[in-house]
């Protein structure tokens, strides 16, 4: 958090370079047109994904995997008659590049060039900052920074965007290496989550973590996204008889990962951008996916309903989730035989054959 808040004052305070440079903007005319009416740029941050959720795990395998923040820059400009930003995509990513290195090399930070959507920040092993770019129309601009400045206690404890602002998605726009723009905007995924947790309550968050923590365990670089397993979860919790409770998360896992491989088979849609979809993999890693969650079903299914041992509980579940679960098989809780066979489903069985008589 502290090279977050160095990483925002370092940019803020290089802020005035950029309505100063021709190189920053669309074109000299466009500069001209925004400075008349912007003298200075205010940039604003906006932390944004699992931390702001508070779904981040920490890693399973190191150095392959890390810890990451993403914290959302947000500048203020004109937007020309083509519906883009004045300021140039490509420009802002080498602005922030430039006004971060002296602090880069101060703390033997390095400098990721090879993101097309954010300049990210290595800060140490196992840790690093991404830093997504928004544009955000000027006139928009008062309205966000008076909703912030209204909230700034919750901003400061949680970081979250939530309540914060309202801005149709089309005038939010994310930029992209290349030096094209993109409609993007992270308020909407974040209201989606948290609409989740309104309705299944915390254990929304605990089942999001349990399953991405599954996923980092059986994968080093993943093609199973965050946000594919979060939909994921809220299938399976849709699909339920009735709301989850809050005392029996082992159950809950059982549950979802029941269901999770017939999920993940089917289309599974982004649930604020409808027409992407979050499992379009190829039919090599489609199958290793499905195989992986089958093989979690079966694992779980063992640990939680075939086995009256707790030592082998535990390490059912370790297969699983890895050491990150610790082996602690004296704090499981073994129910009856008698209760799990009333609590098992009643099995459908054939109708026996009935042959026709004359006795009697």
């Amino acid at each position: 958090m502290g090279a977050r808040q160095e990483i925002r004052a370092a940019i803020k305070s290089a802020a005035l370079e950029l309505a100063q440079k021709d190189s920053y903007w669309q074109d000299s005319r466009a500069r001209r047109f925004a400075a008349k009416n912007l003298p200075s740029i205010e940039i604003k941050f906006m932390t944004q994904g699992s931390y702001a959720y508070r779904t981040l795990n920490s890693p399973a395998q190191i150095p392959q995997q890390e810890i990451d923040l993403d914290d959302g820059m947000y500048v203020p400009v004109e937007f020309l008659e083509n519906g883009e930003p004045a300021l140039a995509a490509r420009g802002l990513f080498a602005f922030v590049e430039r006004a971060l290195l002296p602090l880069c090399q101060t703390h033997g930070w390095e400098l990721d060039s090879s993101k097309e959507t954010c300049v990210r920040v290595k800060l140490w092993r196992g840790a690093h900052i991404d830093l997504p770019i928004y544009s955000i129309p000027r006139t928009k601009f008062v309205q966000l920074r008076e909703n912030m400045a209204a909230t700034a206690t919750a901003m400061m404890t949680r970081d979250s965007v939530q309540g914060t602002w309202k801005l149709p998605p089309d005038q939010v726009m994310l930029a992209r290496r290349n030096g094209t723009w993109m409609q993007s905007d992270p308020q909407q995924l974040h209201d989606w989550v948290e609409a989740r947790v309104v309705r299944y309550g915390p254990v929304y968050r605990r089942l999001s973590r349990f399953f991405k923590g599954w996923r980092d365990y059986v994968w080093t670089k993943p093609e199973l996204s965050s946000l594919c397993v979060m939909c994921s979860i809220d299938g399976a919790l849709r699909d339920l008889d009735g709301l989850p409770t809050e005392n029996r998360d082992d159950e809950l896992v059982l549950e979802v990962a029941k269901r999770l491989p017939s999920i993940l088979a089917d289309r599974v849609r982004n649930p604020v951008l409808d027409h992407l979809c979050l499992n379009e993999w190829s039919d090599e890693v489609r199958q290793e996916i499905i195989g992986e969650a089958d093989a979690l079903k079966k694992e779980i299914v063992t640990a939680l309903e075939r086995t009256g041992d707790a030592e082998l509980v535990v390490q059912h579940l370790q297969n699983r989730f890895g050491s990150r679960l610790p082996y602690r098989p004296d704090i499981v809780k073994i129910a009856s035989k008698i209760a799990a066979v009333q609590a098992a489903p009643a099995a459908t069985v054939a109708a026996p054959r009935v042959i026709a008589s004359t006795s009697g």
